[in-house]
C-alpha cells in the first residue's frame, strides 16, 4: 500500500497495522500466557496461549463463525436492523486457572472451557437464554463461578454439580472474587443508578431501551461489600463507616493469607481517598492511609505483599504518582518511589507486581512520550531499569519471576506481544512496512496565558522542511485527544487511538501539518497537571491547545488562515470551545461525539471537575460549548452517533438546535447505528471522509 492510499483502503479491514495482543495474563502456576489477538488484522479476537519452555503458540479458539438459535437478538431477527449489526468483537474476558491447563470465558452469554495446550475440544458448560458472564476458577481450578441474572453460580467441574453462592436483592452485583483459600467469595454491589431512554430510529417503529446512567449533580451510586462462603449461605456485610454506602469503591482484593481484604474509597465529592484493609472474620474496616485533594483525588492503585502484612499502593501525596508500603495493621508510611515522573494506572500499562522481595511497575521516568518497566526492593532500595528499547515497555512478570511478557511499541511499530527476548506475535500486515508513514517529531511548547510547557507531536507532510521559512506555506490540523485524562503523545505508533492516529497520518500525506498535545488534563505529568482543569474544562486546556496555534505560528511556514481542529469525544468538546472561544483562528473544524453542556454527562467525571450543578454552576457555565455557539465564525461539522450510551445524542442536538437559532453556517452527520466508538468499516471510511472534504474544503 503506497503512499496516498486513499480512506477506503487504509481503513478497510484486515487493518494493514493489525489487531495487537490483549489482556496478556500468566497463569498463577507454572508458565502459561493466556492473550486474545487477531493474527490477521481483523476485528474478532479469539484466545491464544504460549508456554515459553517450547516456544509454542497456539490458537484456542474460532468463534467468530459460530452461531446458536438460542443467542440470536431480536436485532438480529428484524430483517430491517439486519444488515446493520455490530461486527463482532470477540471474546471480551477470561480466566486462566490456578494451574494454568483451562482457560473459561463467556461467549454470546455462554460459558466454555478449553484447554491451553489445544489438544482437547472446546467445552461449552451452559445453553441458556440467561448469560453466564465473568468466569472465574477456584483457587484449586476444580471449580467454575460465574454471574447469571445477578447471582454467583458456582460449578463443580468434576462433578458437574450447580448452586447459587448469592441471594442479593434490590442491587446488580458489580464484581466479585474467590478468596485464596476458596473458601469465601466477597463481591461489590451497587443500586441501579438512573434510567435513560436510548432511542434506535433504525426499525420499523422507533424503538427505546433504557440504560443505567447518571447525570451531572446526582448522588453517588449507593454500593455494598460483602462475603458469603463460597458453597452458599449467610450474605454477611463489611462495614467501611460510610454512611448507607456513599461515596466510589474499587473491587477489594484479598491478601494472600485470605484473612483480610484492601480496599480504595473516595468520599463523595472526590475530595478523599481511604486506604482500608477489611477483616474477612470482625466485618470491620480500619483506614491505614488517607490523601486529600482541594481538586480531586486519583484512585490509583493498592495491592498486597506476599506475606499478607503489608499494602503497597499508589498516592500523589508529593504530586506525583508514585509507590508507598504500609503495614496492614496501620502505621507509618513509607515512600519507595519518588521524582517528577509517575506510576499511572493507562490503557496500555499493568498494575504494579509484587513478587518475592521485588516490586516490579512501569514508570514515565526519563521521558514522559515512553513507558519503561523496573523493579526495585521492597524496602526502596536496588532500582534495577528492566527495560532497553526505545518506546513503550510494558512487562507481565510471571508469579516466579522467571519470565517477562512484554507488549513493546515504538515511534515505528504498534503493540506486539515477546517473552524475554523471543517475540510472540506479529500484528503489523506485510503491506504495514510497505507504506510510507510520515516523519514524526516530538516537541515542547510554552501554553498561552501561563506558559507551562506542553509535551507535542507533529506529523510532517513528505516533502515538508521544519526549518525552511521560504517554503509554500502549509495548512496545518490540530488533533485532541479523547478523554481529557487519556496521553497520547508517545513514541508509539498508534498511541492513544489508532484510527484516529492512523487519520492523522493520512492528513499528513494529502500535505496537512498534524500538531497534538497532552493537554492539561492527560496522565503521566503529575497532579497538578492532571487536575489542572478543576473547574474549568475548556479553560487552561485550550489555552494548551491555543499555544499550539503559536507554536505553528513561529514555524514561519505554517499558513494562519488555513488552521483546522478535530477530536472524538473530550476532543470534540474541546475542538467546539475553540470554535466558540477562539473564533477567527480555525476556519474549520470537526466535532466527533462532543459533550456540549456538563450538566448531560455522568456524575462520577464531572463532579470530580466540576462539583455539582447546585453547588457550581457557574463552573457547569464556563465549561459547556452551548454557551458560547453564538461566537461561532469559522466552519463547524457535528458528528454523533444516534445510540450513544456515553455522550448522549441530545448533545449534538441541543447544540443544532442552538446554532439554527442563531443562525450559525455548520453542518451535521448523524450516525443511526453507532454509539460512542464508531467500529464499522463505513462508518469510519463516511465520517473520515466527510471530514475530510471538510477540510479540503475550507482549508485549500
Amino acid at each position: 500500500m503506497a503512499q496516498g492510499s486513499s480512506i477506503e483502503q487504509l481503513f478497510r479491514r484486515p487493518l494493514i497495522w493489525g489487531t495487537p495482543p490483549d489482556q496478556v495474563t500468566w497463569s498463577k502456576q507454572g508458565h502459561t500466557l493466556v492473550f486474545l489477538w487477531n493474527a490477521d488484522g481483523h476485528r474478532f479476537r479469539d484466545l491464544y496461549s504460549y508456554s515459553p519452555e517450547n516456544q509454542k503458540l497456539t490458537r484456542l479458539t474460532y468463534l467468530e463463525t459460530q452461531e446458536d438459535e438460542i443467542n440470536i437478538t431480536d436485532d438480529e431477527k428484524d430483517e430491517r436492523l439486519k444488515p446493520y449489526q455490530l461486527p463482532p468483537a470477540g471474546l471480551a474476558s477470561f480466566d486462566v486457572s490456578p494451574d494454568g491447563r483451562k482457560v473459561a470465558f463467556s461467549h454470546k452469554g455462554d460459558l466454555y472451557i478449553a484447554n491451553t495446550d489445544g489438544k482437547a475440544v472446546l467445552l461449552r458448560l451452559t445453553r441458556t437464554k440467561a448469560p453466564e458472564i465473568t468466569p472465574q476458577f477456584s483457587p484449586d481450578s476444580k471449580k467454575l463461578a460465574s454471574l447469571r441474572a445477578g447471582q454467583i453460580i458456582v460449578q463443580d467441574l468434576s462433578t458437574g454439580q450447580i448452586w447459587q453462592a448469592t441471594n442479593v436483592e434490590g442491587s446488580i452485583i458489580d464484581s466479585y472474587r474467590w478468596s485464596p483459600d476458596g473458601q469465601t467469595f466477597v463481591y461489590l454491589t451497587k443500586k441501579a443508578s438512573r434510567q435513560l431512554p436510548l432511542a434506535n430510529f433504525s426499525g420499523r417503529f422507533v424503538a427505546t431501551r433504557n440504560i443505567p446512567r447518571t447525570v451531572a449533580g446526582d448522588d453517588p451510586t449507593e454500593f455494598g461489600i460483602f462475603i458469603v462462603p463460597s458453597e452458599g449461605g449467610k450474605q454477611q456485610p463489611i462495614e467501611i463507616g460510610t454512611p448507607a454506602g456513599k461515596g466510589s469503591v474499587r473491587m477489594p482484593e484479598w491478601a494472600p493469607d485470605s484473612k483480610k481484604l484492601v480496599i480504595l474509597f473516595s468520599s463523595p465529592g472526590w475530595k478523599t481517598k481511604q486506604v482500608m484493609v477489611l477483616d474477612a472474620h470482625t466485618l470491620k474496616a480500619a483506614v491505614i492511609a488517607e490523601e486529600t485533594d482541594d481538586r480531586w483525588v486519583d484512585y490509583g492503585f493498592a495491592g498486597w505483599s506476599p506475606d499478607s502484612k503489608t499494602v503497597l499502593f499508589t498516592s500523589e501525596k508529593d504530586g506525583w504518582a508514585h509507590l508507598y508500603t504500609v503495614s496492614a495493621a496501620g502505621g507509618e508510611t513509607k515512600q519507595l518511589t519518588r521524582g517528577a515522573w509517575e506510576i499511572h494506572r493507562e490503557p496500555f500499562s499493568e498494575d504494579p507486581q509484587w513478587i518475592g522481595d521485588s516490586i516490579y511497575f512501569a514508570s514515565t521516568e526519563g521521558d514522559t512520550a515512553q513507558r519503561h518497566t523496573y523493579k526495585i526492593r521492597a524496602d526502596g532500595s536496588g532500582k534495577e531499569k528492566l527495560s532497553r528499547k526505545e518506546g513503550l515497555n510494558i512487562g507481565q512478570v510471571s508469579e516466579d519471576g522467571q519470565y517477562i511478557a512484554w507488549r513493546l511499541a515504538d515511534a515505528k511499530n504498534p503493540f506486539d506481544l515477546w517473552v524475554n527476548d523471543k517475540r510472540v506475535t506479529q500484528s503489523p500486515q506485510p503491506e504495514f512496512y510497505k507504506h510510507q508513514w510520515p516523519e514524526t517529531k516530538y516537541i515542547h511548547y510554552p501554553a498561552r496565558g501561563d506558559g507551562k510547557t506542553v509535551a507535542a507531536r507533529l506529523m510532517l507532510p513528505p516533502d515538508y522542511r521544519m526549518e525552511d521559512r521560504t517554503q509554500k506555506q502549509r495548512p496545518a490540523v490540530i488533533y485532541i485527544h479523547g478523554a481529557g485524562y487519556a496521553t497520547s503523545v508517545l513514541k508509539q505508533w498508534g498511541s492513544y487511538q489508532d484510527y484516529r492516529f492512523a487519520y492523522n497520518t493520512f492528513l499528513a500525506s494529502k500535505g496537512y501539518v498534524v500538531l497534538e498535545m497532552d493537554y492539561r488534563g492527560s496522565t503521566g505529568y503529575g497532579r497538578d497537571w492532571r487536575s489542572g482543569v478543576y473547574l474549568h474544562m475548556g479553560g487552561p486546556d485550550l489555552d494548551d491547545v491555543l499555544g499550539g496555534v503559536d507554536y505553528l505560528k513561529s514555524l514561519g511556514n505554517i499558513d494562519m488562515d488555513k488552521l483546522g481542529i478535530w477530536g472524538v469525544s473530550y476532543g470534540g468538546f474541546l475542538t467546539d470551545m475553540a470554535m466558540f472561544l477562539s473564533p477567527g483562528t480555525f476556519k474549520a473544524g470537526s466535532a466527533w461525539a462532543a459533550v456540549n453542556d456538563w450538566e448531560n454527562y455522568n456524575a462520577g467525571y464531572t463532579s470530580q471537575r466540576l462539583n455539582t450543578p447546585q453547588s457550581n454552576p457557574e463552573a457547569y457555565q464556563r465549561s459547556s460549548p452551548i454557551h458560547f455557539s453564538g461566537n461561532l465564525t469559522g466552519h463547524l461539522l457535528i458528528i454523533h452517533g444516534i445510540v450513544d450510551d456515553n455522550v448522549l445524542f441530545q448533545d449534538a442536538v441541543q447544540l443544532s438546535e442552538k446554532l439554527i437559532h442563531e443562525g450559525k453556517d455548520f453542518s451535521q452527520m448523524f450516525y443511526p447505528q453507532e454509539s460512542h466508538g464508531f467500529v464499522r468499516d463505513e462508518t469510519w471510511i463516511d465520517a473520515l471522509r466527510r471530514t475530510t472534504e471538510w477540510f479540503e474544503r475550507y482549508l485549500r
